[in-house]
């Protein structure tokens, strides 16, 4: 039971403490801001604004709600397959946990796109605003999603050796194994 517990309960848990964290900023930005709403936080550095965003991060596919309500599952099931084969070992954990964020992050907005609005054609609630840098609006879910990711390129980057990913990535061994085979092959073929 402790397993199953630490392996896939608490993981679960922590998806929907992300989704419902996202959620409930959202829901305050919208009850408590209101649209063309402003609240400084630090003067000319951060404030708290609230964006109906119809695309993704910077703006970018505005309009394309249909595009994100198909490719969200997609990449979803992607982690979680990748979640389920990867060795459940200590040296992996921090990778789990990132997966996880990007799993809330990735649940949050597409909610936010099924439900905001007409269904499957909604916008993304951002609210967070550094003015100091002009940086584009974004939510807790954007910062997740961001967050994970860049963790994880650092430790792709940092900590894991090809013989981690092999272990992380099951399927990537087999390419491996066979692009040692060709070139074996090829070697002896040339003698």
């Amino acid at each position: 039971m402790k397993k199953v517990l630490i392996r896939y309960i608490l993981p679960v848990l922590g998806v929907i403490a992300v989704v419902l964290l996202d959620q409930w900023t959202k829901y305050l930005t919208v009850t408590q801001i209101g649209e063309h709403g402003r609240i400084v936080l630090i003067d000319g550095i951060f404030e708290l604004v609230y964006v109906k965003n119809y695309g993704m991060a910077w703006g970018l596919f505005q309009n394309k709600q249909w595009l994100f309500i198909i490719m969200t599952p997609i990449v979803l099931g992607a982690v979680i397959w990748q979640y389920v084969k990867m060795p459940f070992e200590k040296r992996f954990i921090e990778f789990r946990i990132m997966e996880v964020m990007i799993a809330g992050g990735a649940i949050g907005n597409l909610l936010d796109r099924m439900f905001r609005g007409e269904f499957g054609q909604g916008h993304v609630v951002d609210m967070f605003y550094v003015s100091a840098i002009n940086f584009p609006v974004f939510n807790v879910a954007d910062s997740f999603i961001s967050v994970g990711f860049v963790l994880m390129v650092v430790y792709t980057i940092f900590k894991y050796t090809d013989e981690d990913f092999e272990r992380m990535f099951p399927f990537w061994k087999k390419k491996s194994v066979e692009a040692d085979t060709e070139d074996k092959v090829t070697e002896e073929n040339k003698e």
